[in-house]
């Protein structure tokens, strides 16, 4: 069996986010809170692309604090090797 896991990384063009805020809030946004439902619901496509490349989920202030240190300990490394 095949696992994804999701990014969630959206791109939309300008005059899309122009109208977005006119677009009625549907059943499914209301119900699972996920902006791009809206989208759906109204008739828009929405493209998926396949990746090899590995993220990290920043959901939470923790998350947050994780993806920081990270940073901070990968710039250190770089840094160092000048």
């Amino acid at each position: 069996m095949v696992w994804y896991k999701h990014i969630g990384l959206y791109v939309y063009r300008r005059d899309f986010l122009l109208r977005y805020p006119e677009l009625p809030v549907g059943p499914l946004e209301k119900a699972e809170r996920l902006e791009q439902l809206r989208a759906l619901e109204n008739g828009h496509r929405i493209r998926v692309v396949e990746t090899e490349y590995e993220s990290i989920g920043v959901d939470t202030p923790d998350d947050l604090e994780r993806v920081v240190k990270l940073f901070e300990i990968s710039l250190a490394g770089v840094i160092s090797n000048g």
